[in-house]
């Protein structure tokens, strides 16, 4: 019998951890904590399963699935963790307003505070699948467990990962989208669904006895290029009134996709950009095999571009934003909770005229999601259109249909989002469609 418990990821939009245990063994896939401070002691439950932890997972660097990395290492953990290149160089990006700048991060591939840095066995090891196995093909990393892997579409160096451990099988999303149209994505495919060469790399996937799915947008059934569509329709009618659009996006993933597209769907409107965006774009560069196949030079003609502005300081700001009215300003917090967000905010929001348009989750009681909720707002116009980086109802129905319909576990959003998404499913056919929540445990096998 194997035992999946949830340490954070259902029914709630934040951060993502899953612990399979056989035994008095374990696998960790992503290491999510809560960072608020009523939640100090949360990472303190790693420290019992440490001596019997044989391999750590990680999807990718963004802070909800990596930010309990420095307590693995913190209660002595001295095994590997499999990621990608790329994962590794963003960890510090990524951890950044976390205050996590005291740690590391050798392309070796250690992690290690200062203090250990002569200390070998206080290194946290990664390892790289790719260095070891293409895409869609199995390896094996220990007597016991085969991974294969593909990438999620999500942020470069993202993956999906199946396991085989100890004759069970289950397959874990990470963050996953088909829909980039700057990233690519391996679909993940049960092996009896293949049947030529003309899916991209696809994943031998065998009968599964759990799937842990990215659900984050529910029943949504609002493709890509629907979403774009509106967005873009928003930002031209700021723009043919002279106006300006803010949009606030997080420091590494969609932000970088959103300028490219900005850049090419509007070809004569400045563009305004922080310069940790830009520096995260460079990136994104760096990462072709990540990419579509024009990936990187579309990027490069955005760099290189004289519409292209980058904002350092306050000074820079100002300039820019009075020598420009009217332009699109990208700044690098997608919840505009940091004073630098507010700022741009304020130079704008008096005018009727001017936009901030939100496209991610707005968290309870940040800045962001009071503007949203400000029924009596005057000035700027406030609005929230979506660009996709996870699954809705379309999107997580074909995984599971391609995965040959297996159990499955629904995570990366509220109880409500993947209930209402589970009862939709289970309607359509679907058997053993799970809707949990943290703490709470699954028993297979």
């Amino acid at each position: 019998m194997m035992e999946l418990t949830i340490l954070g990821g259902p029914g709630e939009h934040g951060r993502s951890s899953y612990l399979l245990r056989r035994d008095d063994q374990y696998i960790l896939l992503d290491c999510g904590i809560d960072i608020q401070p009523e939640y100090d002691e949360e990472h303190a439950r790693l420290r019992p399963i440490i001596p019997g932890l044989q391999a750590v997972f990680l999807s990718h660097a963004h802070e909800d699935h990596s930010s309990g990395l420095q307590f693995l290492q913190h209660y002595g953990y001295q095994g590997e963790i499999w990621t990608t290149r790329a994962t590794v160089r963003q960890l510090p990006v990524c951890l950044k307003k976390m205050e996590y700048q005291h740690y590391a991060l050798a392309e070796a591939g250690a992690m290690h505070t200062q203090q250990a840095a002569a200390n070998s066995s206080d290194e946290l090891q990664f390892r790289y699948v790719e260095d070891i196995v293409s895409p869609g093909q199995w390896i094996s990393v220990r007597p016991e467990l085969e991974i294969c892997w593909g990438r999620a579409g999500h942020v470069p160096g993202s993956i999906w990962i199946t396991l085989k451990w100890y004759g069970k099988n289950i397959f874990y999303t990470g963050d996953y989208s088909a829909e980039s149209r700057l990233l690519q994505a391996d679909r993940p495919l049960h092996h009896s669904r293949i049947v030529s060469r003309a899916y991209p790399l696809p994943g031998q996937i065998p009968d599964l006895d759990l799937a842990i799915v990215d659900a984050a947008y529910g029943v949504d059934t609002d493709r890509q290029g629907n979403k774009l569509a509106q967005l873009g329709r928003y930002m031209k009618e700021t723009l043919l009134h002279a106006g300006t659009v803010l949009l606030p996006v997080p420091v590494y993933g969609r932000g970088q996709e959103l300028m490219l597209w900005a850049f090419e769907q509007f070809p004569k409107v400045p563009i305004l950009v922080e310069q940790d965006l830009l520096d995260a774009l460079q990136l994104f560069a760096s990462d072709e095999q990540w990419l579509q196949p024009d990936g990187a030079e579309r990027i490069e003609r955005l760099l290189q571009s004289p519409r292209l502005y980058q904002m350092t300081d306050d000074h820079s700001r100002e300039q820019l934003i009075q020598t420009h009215p009217s332009a699109l300003i990208f700044t690098d917090d997608g919840m505009m909770q940091s004073s630098k967000a507010q700022q741009h905010y304020m130079r704008i929001a008096a005018r009727d005229d001017n936009r901030v348009i939100f496209t991610g989750d707005l968290a309870q009681g940040s800045f962001g999601r009071m503007l949203m909720m400000d029924m009596e707002h005057r000035g700027c116009q406030i609005l929230h259109v979506r660009y996709k980086v996870h699954q809705g109802l379309p999107d997580v129905r074909q995984m599971l249909l391609d995965l040959k319909s297996p159990r499955a576990l629904l995570v990366h959003a509220p109880a409500s989002r993947t209930d209402g998404l589970a009862l939709r499913l289970e309607q359509e056919g679907f058997q053993q469609v799970h809707s949990l929540l943290a703490e709470e445990q699954l028993s297979f096998g």
